[in-house]
């Protein structure tokens, strides 16, 4: 069975002084059986580098089981081409993983990035508060969002799946959650809005593969979680 994990990051990070290599991607792969990967650049580095995503289609070039997702940095130019098969939001203009910048919602230049996003169709892998998430996916419909680790660096999971509930348009990926979470959110909105993600370096493939083979669940509903949700949406 093809599995892909969609959350990776890739390179060097200057905030936690470190360097994810394509080589140790590779082995982690391997370990758990996975088939492809969906890479991004760390928020730190991919901030203070103008060239973090031609960077990213450079490693993605040299590695066949490598996706490129393109990262939204603080000027919200969107990506031209489709080169990118999903795009990567991470607290824009805020304090990453901690506070949300409510002044981003305001600039115009969001509507034109929220357009060109709806219009080339890919999703976007969204980071911030639990309010700012709320604001943004009602202002933008037409923007089909992931949410990573169930919305636990934004606030509160039962939050999020409780306001998201009813919004086809709002997945969550299953990084770095716990099983009884990930089970709630199984049987309330079903195996066709949740999306495996490991969120290399933080979480192991093998451990956070795991996690999903224990879910009680069918085998349809795995092969969604594991591979056919992101297909459909990155459009694999």
């Amino acid at each position: 069975m093809r599995i892909i994990n969609a959350h990776v990051h890739i390179g060097p990070s200057i905030a936690l002084s470190m360097d994810v290599k394509p080589e140790d991607v590779r082995r982690e792969m391997i370990e758990a059986g996975i088939s492809d990967c969906l890479v991004f650049p760390f928020p730190s580095w991919a901030v203070e580098n103008p060239h973090a995503n031609s960077w990213i289609i450079n490693v993605c070039n040299g590695e066949a089981s490598f996706i490129p997702v393109y990262y939204v940095r603080n000027d919200l130019v969107p990506p031209e081409g489709r080169d990118y098969v999903a795009i990567k939001w991470h607290w824009v203009c805020g304090v990453s993983d901690a506070r949300s910048n409510y002044s981003v919602l305001e600039r115009e230049e969001l509507n034109e990035f929220a357009d060109a996003v709806a219009m080339i169709g890919i999703p976007l892998i969204f980071e911030e508060e639990f309010e700012f998430t709320k604001i943004f996916a009602e202002k933008f419909p037409d923007v089909t969002i992931i949410v990573p680790h169930l919305g636990a660096l934004g606030g509160a999971p039962l939050e999020f799946l409780e306001e998201f509930r009813e919004k086809d348009n709002v997945y969550f990926d299953t990084s770095l959650s716990s099983i009884p979470t990930l089970q709630k959110f199984l049987n309330i909105i079903g195996s066709e809005r949740i999306i495996f993600g490991s969120d290399l370096p933080f979480g192991r493939m093998n451990e956070e593969l795991e996690k999903i083979m224990r879910l009680e669940t069918g085998k349809k509903e795995r092969r969604r979680i594991l591979h056919r949700n992101i297909e459909r949406l990155c459009r694999l």
